[in-house]
């Protein structure tokens, strides 16, 4: 067995207040004799994990780089150490070393976690609503006439603006993006071959006679109804929907529901989620059908 050179000094004490961060500096009263934390004082100001998390690798970093100084200082001076002990400071070298990496890949990880979070919140808040400050009229906002040639003499009914809005669709069902109160959509889930299959309890009982000309009416119902259909096809169905009504579609959102659209453009947003089979958040808070879906039975939430 090898034996230690009779020269070898007084033996290393490690400095422990090396290995823990104080703002003062010195011990804290928390700490037991032989320096472990009392768990009945740890108290946390800021409960973000993220950053908990992050502070805490940065003191390991700085604990291992002081392991890391201890050994390194014991191997430059070879001759006060047997062969046994500069192999294990040897390999306590390399640990220390992949401890250090750990520990700023966990950071990294962290760092670009928090970049994305930050960058979703912007994204969010590009899609966010401001309640309007401006109140509707109480004769109403005027709905464009388009092409429409008969004269009004009295107050429209509901079935007056129903045949308005005939009026001013076309009639090859191309669609509209005049900024209106109404539509006009076919509903093609009830005349798919899923809705007739479905039976006597199919919502609803009987195929649609009449198109679908509130937005409104258009979200209650493939929201609410044809639940012999998947979510994302309902979804889909929808976005169609609204794609050929986008004007009115805006017009329930700025006027009916008044809501102040930052950019109009996020319309488009909405539709083309609804195409690929998702339901938007943002409707869930603005419609009782949207709140509920996705649900296996007509009014109830799944």
């Amino acid at each position: 067995m090898a034996q230690r050179p009779s020269s070898f000094a007084k033996p290393f004490i490690p400095d422990v207040t090396r290995l823990f961060e104080f703002r003062n500096g010195t011990m804290s009263p928390a700490f037991a004799n032989n320096g472990s934390m009392d768990s009945r004082t740890l108290s946390y100001e800021n409960s973000d994990l993220n950053d908990i998390t992050r502070r805490q690798m940065m003191e390991d970093i700085n604990a291992y780089r002081y392991d890391l100084d201890f050994c390194r200082t014991q191997l430059n001076a070879p001759e006060l150490l047997t062969p046994q002990e500069s192999r294990t400071l040897q390999i306590r070298v390399l640990d220390c070393s992949h401890n250090i990496r750990h520990c700023q890949h966990r950071i990294e990880l962290i760092d670009a976690q928090a970049r994305n979070a930050a960058r979703n919140a912007a994204q969010a808040a590009a899609l966010s609503y401001k309640p309007m400050q401006q109140h509707r009229a109480s004769t109403g906002t005027p709905v464009s006439m388009g092409n429409f040639k008969r004269q009004r003499v009295v107050k429209a009914t509901d079935s007056d603006e129903d045949e308005a809005a005939d009026s001013i669709m076309d009639l090859d069902d191309s669609g509209t993006s005049s900024v209106q109160r109404l539509g006009f959509w076919k509903c093609r889930l009830c005349t798919s071959q899923k809705y007739l299959d479905a039976g006597a309890n199919r919502v609803p009982s009987m195929p649609c006679k009449w198109p679908l000309k509130d937005v409104s009416k258009m979200l209650n119902h493939f929201l609410e109804m044809h639940v012999e259909h998947t979510p994302e096809e309902r979804c889909g169905e929808l976005g169609d929907a609204l794609a050929r009504n986008r004007g009115p579609f805006e017009y329930w959102l700025m006027r009916t529901r008044k809501q102040e659209l930052d950019d109009t453009s996020i319309i488009d947003g909405f539709i083309s989620t609804l195409q690929s089979g998702v339901l938007p958040d943002i409707l869930r808070g603005l419609n009782r059908a949207a709140s509920a879906f996705p649900n296996s039975i007509a009014g109830v939430k799944r």
